[in-house]
């Protein structure tokens, strides 16, 4: 950027020139300095073509020379700052972690077969859990499944979303937050229920956190840009993962679906991944001000 001259004051009709730009748009940014000062301004093209003259009225032209002179100064500054990109890292997808996780499912579902007594002993039971201290039947739920279909249709959900987290955040720190986040979302919905006897089995609210996850990682990445996007697109995000709840996890009439499970594993995941986000955001915007 040029930096605006210091030129005499030559009064023509009580306006003096305060600076001589290259540019028509540089001229007028200028100017809003001016027109924030609450004073008036003017652009006029100057002698040499291709240049504009930036004009003022006589009396305030000492105290805008000022001010044009530091924003000239902070515009400088800012030019000569690295350009340092927000991470936007695409992590591996992990696959050897879904892989991990789908075998251990199976293997306990076919221990259930060889053992029923496994399935009483492990559900989430709010009854279990609250009132004689079973700590452990938040977590184990995540594990077991009532038949082949409710363990398939587990599976592909856990696949598809896990994968989409690992790839989001990395699969080290995806897993165990998908897996924390549902025996979570278990322990809330077990309190909720309470006293009441509810027993609850299946991955499901862990495959409900992961999207809730991925929705509460979209915003954090969406609300970097909130001096430029409207709040619905900041939102979007989470108004996808909760048409995505209303979907998959809503289950037919008269079934047997844990609909309250599904929607606490989704606002556990939504709440962790905003909070992943915004401080993996936070830590960017941190360096980039210390390599500045």
């Amino acid at each position: 950027m040029q930096e605006a001259e210091t030129l005499p004051q030559e009064e023509n009709e009580e306006w003096v020139k305060v600076g001589r730009y290259p540019s028509l748009r540089e001229a007028y940014d200028h100017g809003l300095v001016i027109l924030a000062m609450g004073e008036a301004c003017r652009v006029e093209e100057a002698e040499a073509p291709g240049e504009y003259d930036l004009q003022a009225e006589v009396h305030p032209a000492g105290k805008i020379h000022h001010e044009l002179e530091a924003y000239g100064h902070e515009v400088s500054a800012r030019k000569a700052m690295p350009a340092v990109e927000p991470e936007t890292r695409v992590y591996p997808a992990g696959g050897w972690l879904t892989a991990a996780w789908a075998l251990v499912l199976i293997a306990i579902f076919y221990q259930q077969g060889q053992d029923p007594s496994l399935t009483d002993r492990g559900a989430s039971s709010a009854v279990g859990l609250l009132r004689e201290g079973e700590w452990w039947r938040p977590f184990t739920a995540l594990f077991l499944h009532a038949d082949l279909s409710h363990l398939a249709g587990n599976l592909a959900g856990g696949a598809a979303f896990g994968t989409l987290v690992s790839r989001a955040i990395g699969p080290l720190k995806a897993w165990p937050m998908i897996l924390a986040c549902g025996t979570l979302a278990n322990v809330i919905a077990a309190r909720i229920v309470y006293p009441e006897s509810f027993l609850s089995i299946g991955a499901s609210t862990a495959v409900f956190a992961a999207l809730g996850l991925l929705s509460g990682v979209g915003v954090a990445e969406t609300f970097r840009e909130r001096a430029t996007l409207p709040w619905m697109r900041i939102l979007a995000p989470v108004l996808a993962g909760v048409v995505m709840l209303g979907w998959l996890g809503s289950g037919s009439p008269g079934s047997n679906t844990d609909a309250l499970g599904h929607v606490c594993g989704f606002g556990t995941g939504l709440v962790a991944g905003a909070a992943f986000g915004l401080n993996r955001l936070f830590h960017t915007d941190h360096s980039i001000s210390h390599v500045a």
